[in-house]
Order: C-alpha cells, then sequence, then structure tokens
C-alpha cells in the first residue's frame, strides 16, 4: 500500500472514530421506555445514564432538570410488569423524589394523563392526595403553573390514544376533594353530560344505576374530556410556586 493510500485511510480512521466520540448523547433517570415504541420495552436503570437514542414524545412523556429526561408517563403500554399505582385525573409529580435526589426544595411538575392511569411510583410525599376504591385522586389546589402549561402537556393523552393502554377500573364519582377534569365514559348509554373547570367542585356523580358510573368500562376511544382553562375569572388565584433550584452534582 503506497505512503499516499495509508494516509488517506488513517484520515478516515480518525473521523469515524472523531463522529463516535461526538454522537449525541441524552441523560436519563429512573425507568424509561427505550425508545418510545411500546414494543421495544423500557429500560430499568435507576440511576442518571445515557443513551445515544433521543427520546420520542420528549414534550410530553418526560420532564427535564439540568438536561436530565425524567419520564413520568404511564409504563403499562410498554409491558411494564411490576408494581403499580392506580390515579385518576391530572396530579403533581415530584421529580426529586422519583429519582432520589437531595434538593432542597421538591421539583414539582404535573401528570396531564386523563382519567383513570398507572404509574410505577406511589404519590408523593407533602402532597394532597386522597383514596378512594384503591385509587388515588389529587385533592390540592391547581398553581397557575398547571394551568399555562396544560394546553401543551394535556396532548399527552393523544399520544398515549393509538397504544394498548390498560387502564384501573372505576366505577364510582371521584371524590369531592377532587378538583381536577372529570371524563365522561361513553357506554353507548343516554348518559348527561358533563361540564367541569378546574379548580371548581367537581359535579354530583350520574343518578344510578345503569346511567351512571357503577359498573363503567373505561374505553379509551370514547372517552370525552371537558377542560375550562381559559376563563381566568371563574377561579380562584393561586400563589406560584417558588422557582425550583437546579439538582445539585448532576452534571
Amino acid at each position: 500500500m503506497s505512503r499516499m493510500n495509508l494516509a488517506g485511510l488513517l484520515a478516515m480512521l480518525l473521523l469515524a472514530s472523531a463522529g463516535v466520540v461526538e454522537a449525541k448523547q441524552w441523560r436519563y433517570a429512573g425507568l424509561h421506555p427505550r425508545t418510545g415504541q411500546p414494543a421495544d420495552g423500557l429500560c430499568h436503570i435507576e440511576m442518571m445514564h445515557v443513551h445515544t437514542a433521543a427520546p420520542m414524545h420528549a414534550d410530553t412523556l418526560y420532564r427535564t432538570r439540568d438536561n436530565v429526561y425524567v419520564f413520568i408517563g404511564d409504563p403499562t403500554p410498554f409491558g411494564y410488569e411490576g408494581p403499580r399505582h392506580s390515579y385518576y385525573g391530572h396530579h403533581p409529580v415530584v421529580l426529586n423524589v422519583l429519582v432520589q435526589i437531595d434538593v432542597d426544595v421538591d421539583v414539582v411538575e404535573y401528570c396531564y394523563h386523563d382519567g383513570p392511569h398507572y404509574h410505577a411510583y406511589p404519590p408523593p410525599p407533602r402532597q394532597e392526595f386522597v383514596e378512594k376504591e384503591d385509587v388515588h385522586y389529587y385533592a390540592g389546589e391547581y398553581p397557575q403553573e398547571y394551568r399555562s402549561e396544560s394546553p401543551k402537556l394535556v396532548r399527552v393523552n393523544t399520544v398515549y390514544r393509538p397504544w394498548s393502554v390498560v387502564r384501573p377500573v372505576v366505577t364510582w364519582a371521584p371524590p369531592p376533594e377532587y378538583h381536577g377534569p372529570i371524563i365522561q365514559v361513553d357506554l353507548n348509554l343516554p348518559l348527561p353530560s358533563v361540564e367541569v373547570r378546574v379548580g371548581a367542585p367537581p359535579p354530583p356523580p350520574p343518578p344510578p344505576p345503569s346511567h351512571g358510573w357503577e359498573g363503567g368500562v373505561i374505553r379509551e376511544e370514547h372517552v370525552h374530556v371537558h377542560h375550562d382553562h381559559c376563563d381566568h375569572h371563574e377561579h380562584k388565584r393561586h400563589k406560584k410556586h417558588k422557582k425550583h433550584k437546579k439538582w445539585k452534582g448532576r452534571d
């Protein structure tokens, strides 16, 4: 091999190795989908780690702090077989509790899954939840940050719609402490229309027997969600959360 050809080969190898070294890496913490496609399953590494695959649906399925992606969605479409905790409606998620990071102030985000769904994590401490029929409902007030992000992050329900999602069976109306959106399940029955405004007390449950919540089966393709996030005059003003400190020691 001539010196010129050898020099060209070495140059190509150096360029290729530089490309491998400079490949984009994405930082994750905790359980998360491998690719975002249900058939590809989940990564179960709990500590902060890196992948060369970018998170799919990153703007709805994940929340980030210091460029670390934390999955907060329902893991059941991805073949999750671990402990499951049942929730109903929108609720807070505390990222530093979820991935066990020591910070001075809780890093609070919100899950925007409509209706009954599962998570791999239990309700976080220092947040108000009530339990009814083994389902967790958020009983606190929704801050302005939740309202401002809702039009964008509520799209998580559109992302999940084509997937095979197993939902908790909910046969009763939410408890009065829950102030979030309530879905109406269409079972081809003449159920009355329900309008719910976040921050206002939930409406009374429809009358029994067959036209109420009891005996209902959750069918994602027939779920109707009623939101009213625009009418700020109907709601109480809430104090904004304090600005969260960044995680320490994660870079």
